[in-house]
């Protein structure tokens, strides 16, 4: 079977060509340049006719993780992330069930493709494939196993280095970034859920093939200079947290597979050496001009 290659954080994605050429894989296009990688997930295409029974088997086993879309279960020998059965999920997405091994390097994915019609747009369509819900999940667990940390923030390069800005939703993650493009020249490298790699003595940060609501998602490495976790208020102040005020941000803001305790062993030391190696700063803030001078003069101050 044919096997498209898509890289992301000196990762390799194989999807096999029934997967890819779906509809709502298309975007994985702008993830086809070639980069270094350490380790492959393999994802497939399951056969449709073996749905029913595949979920079936998976929700009998235990539940190790709830989400608004997705269940996931603890099949011992591997673990299975199967759909809510409610009925936004089934229209949107379809009954679906994604089996993946335990340390989540080969996935197969089982899913309805029957059509839907959508009243207000007067037109059927075809369930997406979840890629950026339980493939994206299974993605982020296989990297924590292999020296990877996901997070919730929104990443910038400027001259060369990235700056990341961290916050839970509406703090203004994509706000702050976007005002760095239009006053400080910065390049927005990803919305929403950048890559942290640790490589050769170096903290990189990289676009991922996925994103939230900004969309903005770029197959691009970047050596960190600093982060910045966010809170809106009615002056600009900026200042460097300890480690230990690192860490309860990262905390906060790191996609943790809390169901796995292999995975979270591994994140655990990780999150404290990048806590100690990168500078941390806390920036009270408006979204205005005078936020991204604030940060960026503390910044290079640093050296």
């Amino acid at each position: 079977m044919t096997m498209q290659a898509y890289y992301f954080a000196h990762y390799r994605l194989l999807v096999d060509d029934a997967l890819s050429q779906h509809e709502s894989m298309q975007y994985l296009a702008e993830f086809r340049r070639e980069m270094p990688y350490t380790h492959t997930f393999t994802v497939h295409m399951g056969d449709a006719a073996l749905l029913d029974e595949q979920y079936a088997e998976a929700v009998k086993h235990p539940v190790r993780c709830e989400t608004e879309r997705f269940n996931l279960h603890d099949m011992g020998d591997s673990w299975a992330f199967a759909s809510v059965l409610d009925e936004n999920t089934l229209r949107r997405n379809g009954k679906h069930v994604l089996v993946c091994s335990r340390d989540y390097s080969e996935m197969t994915i089982y899913l309805s493709q029957e059509p839907y019609y959508e009243e207000h747009l007067q037109r059927w369509f075809t369930p997406s494939v979840p890629f950026s819900m339980c493939i994206r999940a299974a993605c982020e667990a296989g990297m924590t196993l292999r020296d990877g940390m996901p997070l919730h923030a929104a990443l910038v390069e400027k001259d060369g280095y990235g700056v990341i800005f961290l916050g839970p939703s509406g703090m203004g993650k994509s706000t702050q970034a976007k005002l760095w493009v239009q006053y400080q020249g910065a390049d927005f490298v990803i919305g929403d859920r950048p890559g942290l790699r640790y490589i050769d003595g170096t903290w990189y940060g990289f676009g991922m093939p996925w994103d939230g609501k900004d969309g903005i998602r770029r197959q691009k490495c970047v050596p960190i200079k600093a982060l910045i976790a966010l809170q809106q208020a009615k002056e600009n102040q900026i200042h460097r947290l300890s480690s230990q005020e690192s860490i309860i941000v990262l905390l906060n803001q790191v996609m943790m597979p809390m169901w796995d305790d292999k995975a979270m062993d591994k994140l655990s030391p990780l999150m404290g050496q990048l806590a100690h190696d990168i500078p941390f700063y806390h920036l009270r803030n408006l979204p205005n001009e005078a936020a991204t001078i604030l940060t960026r003069e503390a910044i290079n101050a640093e050296g």
